[in-house]
């Protein structure tokens, strides 16, 4: 194939370069015989020019002197020949002289008739009366055509003070008969001859057109070939090159044929790893792929027998970043180990990423057993795993798909469990998904969501808002928690609710962080004495970078880190103790306070307020919203708040809405209180705003009277 295809190639760009030869030569040609015509056009001009510029001309004829006329007019047809008529028409149309060499096609009143010296008459129209005006034009005379020039004969003393309605026509006129043509085509390589055929005009030869515009013939020639000369002179060279070429091809083709079949042993074993993973031993991405779009799957899928699991391990990435990847990769062969034991022996494994996994079920027994299989998947991992010395629990999100016959494809069905296990991790699923339609456009919206997000901070989409935290024993404002916000030019304003696990999962929430904490400590310049609370995803404290990078933003804006609240939720320390008590450690050593956020929603426990470094403590606003009307309500709240005080961490109770709230927490002596009752989330420039207004002490309500206030009611609003 090579071997053709080189000599098909060579054939082909030997012809184009003859063919573009000859095409630019025909171009050369056509530019040149242009320029023939237009010098054919001036000398028949210049004639007609040189007699009707003619002071005597004009006298003698004026004057009725035929003989001197015949004699000096005349003499331009009879001696020089350099025309093959000379006609003279008078300002009435008729023609008093008249010449020509032979009048085998007609005499010249026969060919200049009524008809055509109207036609002349108005070609002349608008002619001025001066030298080199003549004017040419074509018509035809039986089957030849000639060429005229038309000129006034003129006083050339008194040229400007006649009207040019009074002067005669002299009309020079020569047939584009073989022989003439035959001489230009001698100047201007070959031209053949005038030809009445519209198809040469259609070709691109130059028309020829009579007074009316209408085409009565063409200048056509044999275009000429200089490219198909030069390819007879290269043909032979060229046959012998592509000779030597063919032997020394062919001698290369064999000896890579020899070294192919020595190599066959390895190359198969090549292929084999291509397919396996070398870590776990199972099939890896590329080998399952190829199983998914095999014809024995797609058939499968095509009778609705066929289904596939997908697996991701949540919080592996903390066992990287804690004893290395060497513990990961050791943590994934249990992983393998243990799920293998629990698929059924016609099963298909395969891991297709670092910690995702993927099994491929077929046949009518497989559809009946998925959903078991899955749901074992995600129990398997109930059991802590010892890696390096260490226990870790890790979850997995398991989604799963079946195939309904018809026209669910291979790859549609992988699509499906992938969206499947998307919406496990992200709702946290304690056991396996199986697809279904409706996690199509959520699934869609999130990732349209993460998109947007990458290029939110560039677009200066992203902004922080403030909102007090007050001190319940005075009411005096002693800290603000920054909130990210997020208006897009796509989604409109877009809910921390929303945007936050997008951008946990996508790796955007790093950059996020940065930019709060960064336009935090610029903000708090101009608050001193106050404190910032800071929300932190587990994903930022995962990062190893995360702590050095805090460090490294509060210098350069010259700002101590203990000003600064870090605030957790209880999802780190649970999944990974470990871990979260060394990184809690190191950013208390920086001097940063620590906030456990959301506390009595999720897995709390006295053992974790001890093992932590936990300087705040913030009550759901879920127990804060009941407080007053459930008595268990206010029950807990005032555990929680005695077990703060005992463990001496300030509490701070979040959610306050009503005046009723605000007392009662009061009675309680809970230490801090926030909420909407008694700011809400503003700009900077609203908090700043509102310190001035507030005064030394920063009492956002009067000490001692609460009464005054309508529950439902905010005590104050600033705008930005």
């Amino acid at each position: 194939a090579g071997i053709l295809v080189t000599i098909l190639t060579v054939t082909v760009a030997v012809w184009w370069m003859a063919e573009k030869q000859n095409k630019q030569a025909q171009e050369n040609t056509g530019t040149m015989v242009t320029g023939g015509i237009v010098a054919m056009e001036d000398n028949v001009k210049a004639f007609a020019n040189d007699y009707a510029w003619w002071e005597a001309g004009y006298n003698a004829y004026m004057a009725g002197d035929e003989k001197w006329v015949d004699e000096n007019f005349g003499s331009g047809i009879r001696d020089t020949q350099i025309s093959d008529i000379l006609v003279i028409i008078d300002p009435k149309g008729e023609i008093p002289y008249a010449w020509s060499i032979d009048d085998h096609r007609g005499t010249p009143r026969e060919i200049f008739s009524p008809e055509i010296r109207a036609k002349i008459a108005k070609l002349a129209e608008g002619m001025p009366v001066v030298n080199e005006a003549a004017r040419p034009a074509y018509f035809r005379v039986g089957d030849d055509i000639m060429l005229i020039a038309v000129a006034r004969i003129a006083p050339v003393s008194r040229a400007s003070e006649v009207d040019p309605a009074t002067l005669p026509f002299l009309v020079q006129g020569i047939y584009l008969n073989h022989q003439r043509l035959f001489d230009l085509g001698r100047q201007f390589l070959e031209i053949d001859h005038a030809a009445n055929a519209s198809a040469a005009v259609e070709d691109g030869f130059p028309p020829i057109r009579d007074f009316d515009g209408n085409i009565i013939g063409a200048f056509v020639w044999t275009p000429p070939t200089p490219g198909f000369a030069v390819l007879r002179n290269v043909v032979a060279p060229i046959a012998g090159g592509l000779l030597v070429f063919c032997l020394i091809a062919m001698w290369t083709v064999l000896r890579a044929r020899r070294l192919a079949l020595s190599q066959a042993l390895s190359e198969r074993q090549a292929v084999e790893a291509a397919r396996t993973d070398s870590l776990t031993g199972l099939t890896n991405r590329f080998g399952f792929n190829e199983l998914s779009a095999s014809a024995s799957f797609e058939e499968a899928c095509a009778k609705g027998e066929a289904a596939i699991i997908y697996l991701d391990i949540n919080g592996f990435k903390s066992v990287n970043d804690s004893i290395g990847h060497q513990g990961g990769d050791e943590l994934v062969g249990m992983l393998a180990d243990r799920l293998s034991m629990i698929l059924p022996p016609d099963a298909r494994f395969a891991r297709v990423g670092g910690d995702e996994f993927a099994v491929a079920l077929t046949g009518r027994a497989a559809l009946g057993a998925v959903a078991g299989v899955a749901s074992a998947m995600v129990h398997a991992l109930d059991q802590s795993f010892t890696v390096g010395g260490f226990q870790f629990e890790v979850t997995a999100a398991v989604g799963y798909a079946i195939s309904d016959g018809g026209d669910v494809t291979p790859a549609e069905l992988l699509g499906r469990a992938d969206l499947a296990m998307y919406q496990a991790k992200n709702a946290a699923e304690r056991d396996a998904v199986p697809y279904h339609p409706g996690l199509e456009t959520g699934a869609l919206h999130r990732k349209r969501l993460g998109m947007a997000l990458r290029g939110a901070i560039e677009a200066n989409e992203l902004s922080v808002v403030y909102q007090p935290i007050v001190r319940a024993s005075d009411l005096a404002i002693v800290s603000v928690e920054a909130l990210v916000r997020w208006d897009s030019k796509e989604f409109g304003r877009v809910s921390p609710v929303d945007f936050i696990p997008v951008a946990e999962e996508t790796g955007a929430i790093h950059d996020i962080g940065k930019f709060v904490f960064q336009r935090a400590c610029q903000d708090m310049v101009d608050w001193p004495g106050l404190k910032m609370s800071i929300n932190v995803s587990p994903a930022q404290l995962r990062d190893p970078s995360f702590a050095n990078d805090l460090g490294a933003i509060a210098r350069r804006h010259d700002v101590v880190p203990n000003r600064f609240k870090l605030e957790l939720t209880e999802g780190l320390l649970v999944r990974n103790p470990t871990i979260a008590k060394r990184k809690l450690a190191r950013l208390k050593s920086m001097g940063f306070g620590i906030s456990l956020d959301d506390f009595g929603t999720g897995f709390s426990s006295i053992g974790y307020l001890r093992q932590f470094p936990f300087d705040w403590l913030k009550i759901d606003k879920s127990f804060i919203s009941e407080l007053g009307s459930n008595p268990t309500a206010n029950a807990l709240i005032q555990s929680m708040i005695a077990l703060g005080d005992a463990m001496d961490i300030a509490v701070v109770a979040e959610g306050i809405e009503t005046v009723e709230q605000l007392q009662l927490l009061r009675l309680l002596q809970c230490e801090f209180v926030q909420g909407y009752y008694l700011a809400k989330p503003m700009p900077a420039a609203g908090i700043t705003a509102l310190l001035a207004e507030l005064g030394e002490s920063r009492r956002i309500l009067p000490a001692l009277d609460l009464g005054g206030y309508e529950p439902s009611r905010p005590v104050l609003t600033i705008q930005s």
